[in-house]
C-alpha cells in the first residue's frame, strides 16, 4: 500500500494517475463496486482511492468512534488486498490552519491525522504533494 498526502487542489490524483500508469481509480473506499468491476486480469493491479479523509468523515457521521473507523478502514484494505490489488491511498491534509470551531470537524480532522500517522506507519511509499511537486517522505 502506498500513500498518497497533500493540501486540497495540490494534484494529488494526477500524480497518482502518472506515477502508476493503468490503474484504476475511485473516489472512496467502497470495496463492493471495486470488486464487482473487477476482472479476471485485474489482480496484482494499482487501484487508486480519493478522498480517504470524507470516507473518514463518512464513518464518523454514522456513529462510529476513532477505532472503529480504523478498523472499518482496515477491514477493507484488507478485502482488497486479498483480491491481489495493490492500493494507493490519496487523502487530503485537513490538519493544518485555523482549528474549526465545530467538535464534530475538530474530531474528524484529529481521527484523519491519526489515521494517516497509521497508515503511514504500514506504507511501503509515503508521497506528500506540495505545488503538484511530489515530496518522498517513505520509500
Amino acid at each position: 500500500m502506498d500513500l498518497i498526502i497533500g493540501g486540497y487542489a495540490q494534484n494529488k490524483v494526477e500524480y497518482a494517475k502518472n506515477e502508476y500508469s493503468g490503474a484504476f481509480l475511485y473516489e472512496n473506499l467502497d470495496i463492493n463496486r471495486i470488486i464487482a468491476n473487477l476482472k479476471q486480469e485485474d489482480s496484482a493491479k494499482n487501484i487508486i482511492i480519493n478522498n480517504l479523509h470524507l470516507v473518514i468523515k463518512e464513518l464518523l457521521s454514522g456513529g462510529m468512534n476513532s477505532e472503529e473507523v480504523w478498523q472499518e478502514i482496515r477491514k477493507r484494505m484488507l478485502k482488497l488486498e486479498e483480491h491481489g490489488l495493490n492500493l494507493v491511498l490519496i487523502s487530503d491534509e485537513i490538519g493544518g490552519g485555523i482549528v474549526p470551531m465545530d467538535g464534530f470537524d475538530r474530531e474528524w480532522r484529529e481521527v484523519t491525522g491519526r489515521i494517516l500517522c497509521r497508515l503511514a506507519e504500514q506504507a511501503q511509499k509515503v508521497v506528500r504533494i506540495v505545488m503538484g511537486l511530489p515530496q518522498i517522505i517513505k520509500g
